[in-house]
C-alpha cells in the first residue's frame, strides 16, 4: 500500500511529541541510539530546524504513525526514523526512506547515510534492501550511499508528491473538523 509522506513544519511539533511518547523505551533507544528521558527528547524536537531539515510523516488519521527526519550538512545528510508499535513491517519505514532520499537528493546532497545501533535489525534492514553499504562495528553500525544529481523528473517527482499531501490534507479537513464537532457536542 503506497502511504502518503507528509512534510512537517513548526506547527506539527505536539504531534512529533505525540508520536515519540507512543514509543517504548526500547524503541526509543533503537531510534536515538540512546535511553532518551522526557527532557532530551523535548530538547530534541525543540531543536528541529524545519527551514534546513526535513521532517516527514505518515498520518494514520490524526495519529503520526511514522516519522523520518532528514538533517541535512554540508554535500551530506543523515537519516533517522521512526513506526510506532503495530504500523510495523507495511512499508511505512521504507516510504519515509524513500521520500527522505528524494528530498535530499534534490538539495544537491550527495552522500545520504545512517547510523544506529547495530541490534538495530530493522533499520540494517532498510538500508540494504536500499542499497546502501553497511559497516557493522562493534554496537555501533553505520551505512551510506552516494545520491546521484537531481534531475526534472526526481524534482517532479518530489512536486507531485506534495501536492498529493495538500490535497488529502484539504479533503480530510472538513471531516477532522466535523469529528471534532460532534465529539464537543
Amino acid at each position: 500500500m503506497p502511504y502518503l509522506v507528509h512534510v512537517m513544519g513548526d506547527a506539527d511539533r505536539a504531534a512529533l511529541h505525540k508520536h515519540f511518547a507512543g514509543l517504548a523505551h526500547h524503541d526509543l533507544r533503537m531510534r536515538f541510539g540512546r535511553s532518551p528521558d522526557a527532557a532530551w527528547l523535548r530538547l530534541y524536537i525543540e531543536g528541529i530546524d524545519f527551514g534546513r531539515d526535513a521532517v516527514l510523516g505518515v498520518r494514520e488519521g490524526a495519529t503520526l504513525i511514522g516519522v523520518a527526519h532528514v538533517a541535512l550538512f554540508d554535500g551530506a545528510a543523515e537519516l533517522g526514523l521512526s513506526v510506532l508499535p503495530g504500523h510495523r513491517r507495511r512499508g511505512i519505514a521504507t516510504a519515509l526512506f524513500e521520500r527522505g532520499a528524494l528530498h535530499a537528493r534534490n538539495r544537491g546532497i550527495v552522500e545520504l547515510f545512517i547510523h544506529c545501533l547495530s541490534e538495530n535489525e530493522a533499520m540494517r534492514r532498510i538500508a540494504r534492501k536500499a542499497g546502501m553499504r553497511v559497516l557493522v562495528e562493534g554496537v555501533d553500525t553505520d551505512a551510506w550511499i552516494e545520491l546521484p544529481p537531481p534531475t526534472p523528473f526526481t524534482l517532479g517527482q518530489e512536486l507531485v508528491a506534495r501536492q498529493l499531501t495538500l490535497v488529502d490534507l484539504a479533503i480530510r479537513a472538513p471531516w477532522r473538523t466535523a469529528g471534532a464537532e460532534r465529539t464537543q457536542a
